[in-house]
């Protein structure tokens, strides 16, 4: 019995895919990385009045988190799973008594992937959104529009 050389080519193709896939899922000696959960926590910081949004996911038109409210003082948090290959964009439209309408990105991956790491908390004030890690504040300016 001969193996023809196009069955040979065949094997030997098979092979170098296997031989490339195993190289592609394995980093360092381990398996690829995992989707992570990622948590994020809205704070109504407001004077004195209830914070209402909608958010979703910008790249999902699935995932749509609904419309909320928040008092003055509470928090609101979701939970979603980020990883290598999706990176994830959820946009907020926020409002509360007496001003218009404000936009923000409360989650793009790029900007607080490694800021946030699996914890990612937002103090909402009229002036502006700010990220809170530990002590530390950094606030960002509402979205025109």
């Amino acid at each position: 019995m001969t193996i023809s050389s196009l069955s040979l080519s065949k094997v030997v193709i098979m092979l170098i895919l296997a031989s490339f896939n195993l190289n592609v899922s394995m980093i360092d000696g381990q398996v690829a990385p995992q989707p992570i959960a990622v948590d994020v926590t809205i704070n109504n910081k407001l004077l004195d009045s209830d914070l209402k949004f909608h958010c979703k996911d910008q790249h999902s038109a699935q995932v749509d988190l609904g419309d909320q409210t928040v008092s003055t003082g509470r928090s609101w948090s979701f939970k979603f799973l980020a990883s290598p290959f999706y990176v994830p964009l959820y946009s907020c439209t926020f409002s509360w008594h007496g001003a218009p309408d404000r936009h923000f990105d409360i989650y793009e991956g790029e900007r607080d992937g490694k800021a946030c790491n699996q914890d990612c908390t937002w103090d909402i004030y009229e002036i502006n959104p700010c990220r809170v890690s530990g002590t530390d504040q950094q606030c960002f300016p509402w979205k025109e529009g």
